[in-house]
Order: C-alpha cells, then structure tokens, then sequence
C-alpha cells in the first residue's frame, strides 16, 4: 500500500492555504486502483467507482451513446438483484445512488451512511460486474433514452452546447454528444452494448475512491472480498483521432422555437495535461466568471446587452475548448457579439492586472476548500485527479501553477489561442438561420451554535466550526410572496437586484469586485418567503463581508437607470420558464391550487406585473422589510460568538426597529376547485401533473406529506418501478411536497410520450388512489425514513447551509434549532399517521390535473 499526501498549496498575500488531503492508494493483483480518504467529522461516506471509458471511447460507434447507455442498464438488474432490489436495497441503507457519463469516464457514486460502506460496495459491485444486460429491459430503457434525448432537444441550452462541439471539432470525438445521435443510437444492438462493457469494464480500466468515516484498513478487506477476484483482462486503449488545427473561422446556426437568443465563441485549446492550461483557466475565470469579471461587467452591467454571460475552458486529455456563451434578446445578438468580441480583444491588447490575478488565485483556494466540506466533493476530487494525472497530488500541484502565473502569461496565452482565425460562432434562436446567414453542519460534526438577541432587536445566530478556514454569513428578512399583492408581483426579487447597482458608499462595480477580489462571494437573492443576503469568504475576510452586507441594506442607491435593465432580466427570466413542459405544468397547477390565496402568485412574478413595477414600489418593500423584528442574521464559520455578535452589532447598529411584515400562524384558504387543464407547447414531450392542496410547514401534517414524499421519490418508489420499469410509460416520474407559510402542495408528476400520456395518468392516478387508501407499506416508510436521514445529514455539509437552514427556521417560528429535533419527529410519525394525512389530502375527487401536451 502506498500512501500519498497532498501538501498545502501555496498562496499570495496571506491567502489561507488548502489543507492537507490524506488519502491512500492501493492496488490490487488484478489492477484494480483503491483510493481511500478517511475523514471522521460526520458519520458519512461517498463509495465511488470510476471507470475510464465515457463517450470518445466507442470506436466505430462513436455518436451512439453507447457509455450512457451502459449507464442506464447498470441499474437495470444483476444476477443477485433486480432494478427494484438495487434502488430499494440503497434506500434502505440509507444511500443515495448516482451515476454520470462524460467524455472520457463512467462514474457511479453512493452516498450515504459510514456503517453501509460495506453494504455499498457490495450492491456497486454486483452492478458492475454482474449486470444482465437483459434484451427486454435494454429495449425498454432505450426507449426512456430516448425521451431522455427529446428533453434534451427542448432546451436551448444543450442545442448551444452540441452545436458547438460539431462545429469546433471535425475529427476528435467530442464533436459529438454524450447522449449520442438518435438515429445512431436506434441502430445498436445488445450486443454492441455488452460489447463496450467486456472491453472496457475490466478491474485495469477502473479505481475505486471511498471518502468518509471509514477505516483504511477495514474497508480495503471489504474491497478485495468484492472486487479482488475481477478478472484482468487485456485492455487496449481507444486510439483516438487527432484533431487538425482549425484553419479560418467557422459559424453555424440553429433554428429554435425560444424568445431568446443564445450566442457562442468557441476556440481549440490543447488537453488537460498541457502547460497552458493553468493560464486558460485563469483566463476564462478573467473574462467571465462572477459579477466583477470583464464580460459581465461591460456586457452585462454597463451597456445591458446580456442576460447572462459566462466563459470557460474545458478539455479531454487530447484537446479541448475555450468557450464564451451568452443569452440576450434576439434584438440584441449582433450587438453583444461584437462586445464579446470587444472584451476578448482589450484582454489581449493588455492583459490582466495585478489585483485580477490575485482575485482568481484566491477564488481558487476558496472553491477547493469548499470542495473539501463534503465526502463527496473530496472523492470526486481525488477521482479527478487520479484519472487525470495519476497522482493525489494534483490538487497542490494545479494550484502551484495558478499562483506562478504572471499577467504577461495570461495575456500570451489570449493571444496565442483566441484568435480570429480559428473562431468558432454559433447561434441558436427563432429564425436565426435565416437571419444569419447544528449538530451536524459540514464543516464541524457538532458545531457550537450560539442565539443571542441584539441591542436593535434583531436576532444573531452563530455556529462555531473552525474545520476550514471559511465563513457563511446569510441575513434573512421575511418578503416575498405573502408580503406581495396581485399588483406587486415580483417586487421582491426585482428590488433584490436592484440592491446590487449600489449604494451611497459603493458603485455597481465595487460590490460585484469587492468579495471575489478576495475569493469570496457575495449572495443577494430572494425568493417566495424572503431576502437573503449574504458571503462566503475566508477567515479574516468576514468583517468586510459584514460591511459590505450592511451597506447594501442600509444604503441602497436604487438608481433609476437601472430599473429598466433589472426588470427586462427578470421578464427573461420569466419567459425562460415559459420553454420547460414541467415548470409550465407546475406553475399552472400552483395557479389552481393556491387560487384566491397569495401562493398563487410566483416569486417571479408576471411579464405585466414586472413591467409595471416602479422605484417607488422596490423602495417600500426593502423599507418594510429591512427591519430588526423582521429578520434574522446568522454567521457559521470558523469564527468565535462573542467576538462575531460584537461585528454584527457594529454593522447594523443603524438597522430600523420594526415587528415582522408577515404573521405567524396564519391559514390562507383557496378559493378553486379540483379540475383538471391542459396547455399546449411547441416541444416533443408531455408532462402530466397532479396536484392537492395541503397545509403549511407549521403543521405536523408536513412531517408526514415529507416521508411519502421521499418514498414517492426514489428510484426504488412504487411510482418509478410500476410507471417507469414496469410499464415504460415514462421517462421520469416523482412527487413534491411545497410547504410555505399558512399553505401547503404536494405534486405527483410524469414525463412521457405524448402517446402514452393518457395511459400514464391512468396509471398515476391509480397509484395514488392507492396511496389515499391504504397509505405506505412498511417496507417504504422505513426506506422513506433512512433516506430522510441520509439528506438530512448531508443537507448540512457546509457553513452556508447551516447558516441559511437555522436562519430559516428561526425566522418562521420554528426556532433555529429544529433541524435538531426532526430526527425525533420523524420516528414518531406512525404509519397510522402517514395513512391518515394521505387519506385527507389525496384522492381523485381532490386533485388538480394539468396536462402539457405538443401542439
């Protein structure tokens, strides 16, 4: 066994650095590589098992998706279990299960409970090694692919993403989808597919990372009893083409039925391993990573030309692609890519400053210990580089590059690579063919969580937990949907953003710059119920975080030019959801469900009730918010109480008094009847929901609406195993529960063939017929509580959710410490009760049905 340690990384300027990974690597007689990463601070572990084969490794079926394929019928069956043992067998344990295709890897990963490791290990075993590959079920799965590939076709997003890798790359793999082509992939056989698995599902093409509260020594033995008598087999490597150097610029053009256009500059940059990588990725971070980066600011900020914009560099071992992607409104597309253009070409005229390269070096530092706060993100990374390099060094070894690097090397590297003669644009819209031709957060297993009530009034929560040097600050004041009228719909988000144009002490520009500068950053958000802002910064930075906080809701600017640019976003936004068949569905079942009560309305808000918002209406809804009854502040980190409660005294001394906008224990009834709507849409999927009405998350009843929720969710649900595998009536089906203040909804939800969806609601509604009869079995509720379990831990892996959870609950009356006592709600609820809340809430008589359907 031969152990190997990831030392700290360098920093600049007293940056924090990355502590030390431990991890251990052994490999067995058969090749098969074992990683394992013990880390004892929550009784958690992720058990993956990488294999190094993806989509650029299927030969002369390249562009059938061929390895997603495998993907899929892994879960399917073995010779021990079938679909229904596997999922249900996980649950049971506690785990959850996943897995993901890429280019270049196949990667299945549990996670859940420590004590499981072994029962993990087992079922990921039996999965690889002894899967069926039965004809039947591989018929039925490609079909759900299928769907799978026309829900990929509805969204603009990967219509941007497939036609830029078939324009950038000629030769090289990539220039197809992982998902593969649809009229490729209805031409393979089982035998294509066992074929790749025997050719590369061997122990000398895969490793095994485990990451958790495990021991070393243990957990090997459990290895070798699983995987040790895996039979090596000869593996030659896929041979992989080599791309030619782009000669000229390319541009193509997709045609799709959205109110917005997206807008793509893509470049040939060399693989992963390459000296320059370093520098590429510090450069698309430069351009388009983060309110302050250079894109978003000029494009996005000062001449409101974007929606979004974004940059990076991504690459399989051989080749890859520095990408820059953008959506605005079809008006706006030539304009923003001459801006795009404009950017780039001042960044290599120039190059970075000094103070942009330390912001992206600290940005670094701070995502990779981010990365570290769970099992699995120090797994994945670990895989990551394994696959890579080969080391479980490369963490230290990256992040060594990224601090030698100089402007004058970043400027070098622009150049050299983003030239216009090797650009790649691409454009996907309507017509654009034409028109172009606390006792357990994540960094602590029992944090030290303190409530203390202010001179002002306002209440501070602060956890302890000094595991990595980082800290969460997240203010919380009650807003939203109940704190709206039907005139005012949207206010709060809108006036959320305005928040961010500046303040009487800062421009746009400093608040975007100020926290990212130092690898922070900053949240400004609202949703439904609340404003929430907020930072993630390293320790020491946290006194500035606490400033700049408090001089957005002391001091908002609000400037009037910004209103219209804030408001068109939003609507995009708002238009955006218009293009999902389920968001659309959802939407208009919480329009019927919630008729006559504030919940009918979105956070969003409406085109009509966005544009008609004025200053005057942002400024009294912060006014009415930002007060010391109506919030909470809550800081988690590595941070001492007294000294945080004496900051935050300081920074929000000034903050007005003022009682909570929203009451307490208030029921809010509807007004509408269960009916049953059905939409039309110009996509290739149906999706069927069904909708009731329930209670508020102060009620007990949501306690239970949780558990069948969970047990309606899973893979190893009656819902996925009757509609999904039996039946193959779906591509995807589950269930959510919505709990808002004095109101409650709980969703049943299909997506399918549009030829199948009447059968699916059928047999939908038959399952829950059941379900309002007779309740769960007692096999599902004791699935539905190990899994609750297993997200309720891993739910608090992380300074920012532990801060924002107790905010939370406080702020709705349950008391900060509530997430505490669910473990102990849950176990009393007794399927008697689970029978009883289904049986009032559920039912055909009660349900709300929407249907969307193509046109």
């Amino acid at each position: 066994m031969k152990k190997v340690l990831s030392r700290s990384a360098p920093s600049k300027a007293g940056a924090p650095s990355v502590p030390a990974l431990d991890a251990a690597v052994t490999t067995l007689p058969n090749g098969l590589e074992v990683i394992v990463r013990e880390d004892h601070a929550h009784p958690l572990v992720s058990v993956q098992v990488w294999i190094k084969a993806g989509s650029i490794h299927e030969e002369q079926h390249t562009g059938a998706g061929i390895a997603h394929c495998v993907e899929h019928m892994l879960f399917k069956g073995t010779a021990r279990r079938d679909a229904a043992q596997i999922s249900q067998g996980i649950q049971a344990l506690g785990g959850y299960v996943n897995a993901y295709t890429s280019f270049n890897r196949t990667v299945y990963w549990i996670d859940g409970l420590a004590e499981h490791a072994e029962g993990y290990l087992d079922i990921l075993a039996d999965m690889i090694r002894h899967s069926k590959f039965d004809a039947d079920e591989l018929t039925r799965e490609k079909e759900v692919i299928r769907r799978e590939m026309a829900m990929d076709n509805d969204d603009p997003g990967s219509a941007v993403q497939h036609l830029m890798q078939a324009t950038a790359f000629r030769q090289h793999p990539l220039r197809h989808p992982i998902i593969g082509h649809r009229e490729v992939f209805d031409q393979i056989s089982r035998a294509d597919v066992y074929g790749f698995v025997q050719r590369h599902y061997v122990p000398n093409n895969a490793f095994i990372v485990i990451a958790g509260d495990v021991d070393t020594a243990a957990v090997l033995e459990s290895v070798r009893s699983l995987f040790g008598d895996w039979q090596r087999r000869a593996f030659d490597p896929v041979l992989l083409p080599a791309e030619p150097r782009q000669q000229g610029g390319r541009t193509a053009s997709k045609n799709f039925a959205t109110e917005l256009t997206r807008i793509a500059l893509g470049w040939q940059i060399p693989g992963d391993s390459h000296e320059d990588k370093p520098a590429l990725d510090v450069l698309a971070f430069l351009l388009g990573s983060g309110r302050s980066s250079r894109l978003y600011q000029e494009l996005r900020e000062k001449r409101s030309l974007a929606h979004y914009i974004w940059a990076g560099a991504w690459c399989a071992p051989e080749v890859g692609l520095f990408n820059v992607e953008a959506e605005c409104n079809p008006d706006d597309a030539e304009k923003l890519r001459k801006g795009m253009l404009e950017v780039i070409e001042v960044m290599k005229k120039t190059g970075p400053g000094r103070a942009e390269l330390e912001k992206a070096v600290r940005a670094t530092l701070s995502s990779q210990m981010r990365t570290l706060s769970t099992v699995k993100g120090q797994a994945g990374s670990l895989g990551h580089g394994w696959l890579l390099t080969g080391s479980l060094d490369y963490q230290r070894q990256f992040l060594h590059a990224i601090s030698a690097l100089t402007p004058d090397v970043i400027r070098d590297a622009a150049r050299r690579y983003l030239v216009p003669e090797a650009m790649c644009t691409v454009t996907v819209g309507e017509d654009v063919e034409t028109s172009s031709k606390a006792t357990a957060s994540s960094d602590s297993a029992r944090p030290d969580i303190h409530r203390f009530k202010l001179k002002n009034g306002l209440t501070l929560i602060v956890g302890e937990n000094p595991r990595l040097p980082l800290v969460s600050v997240r203010t919380n004041f009650l807003a939203g949907v109940l704190a709206e009228t039907d005139l005012s719909a949207g206010v709060t988000q809108v006036s959320a953003q305005m928040l961010l144009k500046g303040t009487k002490k800062r421009a746009a520009a400093e608040i975007a710059a100020e926290l990212e500068n130092r690898g922070g950053s900053l949240i400004c958000t609202a949703d439904a119920h609340r404003y929430t802002i907020g930072a993630d910064v390293m320790r020491g930075d946290e006194a500035d975080a606490l400033d700049l906080v408090a001089d957005l809701i002391l001091n908002p600017a609000l400037p009037q030019a910004q209103l219209a640019e804030v408001k068109k976003r939003q609507i995009a936004s708002i238009l955006e959801e218009k293009e999902d068949p389920l968001t659309v569905a959802m939407r208009k079942a919480r329009r019927e469900i919630f008729a006559g009560q504030p919940f009918h309305r979105t956070a969003l808000g409406t085109e009509e009730t966005v544009s008609s918002l004025k200053l005057a209406d942002c400024r009294a809804m912060l006014q009415a918010s930002f007060a010391t009854g109506n919030g909470v502040i809550s800081v988690f980190g590595d941070v001492k109480a007294a000294e945080m409660k004496k900051q935050v005294e300081k920074a929000l001394a000034k903050l007005p008094r003022g009682s909570r906008q929203i009451a307490l224990g208030r029921e809010y009834h509807a007004s509408a009847k269960p009916a049953a709507w059905t939409e039309h849409m110009d996509k290739e999927q149906a999706v069927l929901v069904v909708g009731f009405r329930t209670v508020g998350l102060e009620d007990r009843d949501v306690h239970a609406l949780n558990l069948i929720d969970e047990a309606c969710s899973d893979m190893g649900s009656r819902l996925f195993n009757r509609i999904r595998e039996e039946l193959g009536l779906a591509y995807y089906v589950g269930a959510q529960n919505f709990a808002a203040m004095g109101a409650g909804a709980f969703y049943f939800y299909v997506g399918t063939d549009p030829k199948k969806v009447k059968l699916a609601e059928k047999e939908l509604m038959a399952q829950i017929n059941d379900l309002a009869a007779n309740g769960l079995h007692t096999d599902e509720i004791d699935r539905a509580r190990v899994t609750w379990r297993s997200s309720w831990l891993r739910a608090q892996q992380g300074n920012g959710s532990m801060a924002d959870v107790c905010a939370w609950n406080e702020i709705n009356g349950l008391g900060w410490d509530h997430f505490q006592k669910l473990p102990g709600i849950m176990a009393d609820i007794s399927s008697k009760e689970i029978q009883r809340v289904a049986a009032k809430y559920f039912g055909e008589k009660k349900a709300f049905i929407v249907r969307v359907l193509p046109k």
